[in-house]
């Protein structure tokens, strides 16, 4: 059993990993860099000179480092798929009795599949936003089943795992007000993104700042549900550092990480606003984003299971 917990905790860094990855190719406009998929300029392995080429290929598509970059997150992508198949092999041999983990790492497994099956549609479809917000939806609905497994199985092995939590029960909608808000942030975000994209071609002598301004309401709908959020973490964390709840340390680590974490994303986010947008900013800022959907989940089902107990 213990071989699943820890073949799902690679699975979820290594799932982070590769969101962390995926965001580095679209803010470094590698997401083209191999203009076909599976195969990159057609060949299995990305051409690193301009004679390597197939003849009908234009020479002026062929970018050395994005091609590369492209590749090494396609073969990372692979990586984690196979990572999840054999922690899916696991929990199907420890845990068939226990659908909440069999179901949960079954799904994620599947939509990983559709994860790759979607990606080659990136490149079909020339990187369309839309494409890509799914994309990036899918990952985070993979995180975050794999996460709910792990953190079912690890109490089925310890079974005193949250015994002594008494969480009232209006905690669960609170949580549940934190996950709706970061998913909109994030797609808000993305959408964001993607209408710098397109503003940067239509206006390349202009700044990232006055483009930025120039996306209209997104920005400050943006700005006001991540004041929101902070506001509903420090209600959290208020009820949590009640002592008569017995919280588990896991549950008070949990809401302050997610304290810490808001508190540099609104850093980022203003400094997007105010200075010149950095493509690295925008990097962490995005890849922070699925660390607090992941901390929304683990707290969810932490109250889940002292509600079960």
């Amino acid at each position: 059993m213990k071989k699943y917990f820890q073949f799902s905790v690679i699975s979820i860094v290594f799932t982070y990993l590769l969101i962390f990855i995926g965001g580095l190719v679209r803010v470094s406009g590698a997401g083209m860099g191999c203009p076909d998929w599976p195969k990159c300029f057609d060949r299995w392995i990305p051409p690193t000179n301009l004679e390597q080429l197939p003849d009908y290929i234009d020479p002026e598509k062929f970018n050395l480092v994005l091609a590369w970059v492209e590749y090494l997150n396609r073969l990372f992508g692979a990586l984690v798929g196979l990572i999840i198949l054999v922690t899916c092999v696991y929990g199907l041999l420890y845990f068939k009795n226990h659908k909440r983990v069999t179901f949960s790492i079954t799904l994620a497994l599947f939509i990983t599949f559709v994860e790759g099956w979607l990606g080659s549609k990136l490149v079909d479809t020339v990187l369309d936003p839309v494409t890509i917000t799914l994309h990036l939806l899918l990952a985070l609905i993979i995180i975050g089943l794999i996460i709910y497994s792990s953190i079912q199985s690890y109490y089925i092995i310890e079974g005193n795992f949250e015994k002594d939590s008494v969480y009232p029960e209006h905690i669960k909608y609170i949580i549940l007000g934190i996950m709706v808000c970061v998913v909109v942030e994030i797609i808000i975000g993305t959408e964001i993104r993607g209408g710098l994209d397109i503003s940067r071609k239509e206006n390349p002598l202009i700044e990232g700042v006055i483009l930025l301004k120039m996306l209209g309401p997104f920005k400050y709908i943006h700005t006001i549900l991540g004041v929101i959020l902070l506001g509903l973490v420090f209600y959290l964390r208020k009820i949590i550092q009640n002592i008569k709840l017995f919280p588990s340390d896991y549950m008070i680590y949990a809401v302050n990480f997610m304290l810490i974490i808001i508190c540099i994303q609104i850093v980022l986010g203003e400094s997007l606003v105010f200075f010149d947008v950095k493509p690295l900013v925008q990097l962490f800022h995005m890849w922070f984003s699925s660390l607090l959907l992941g901390l929304s989940i683990v707290q969810y089902t932490f109250w889940k299971i002292s509600n079960s107990v």
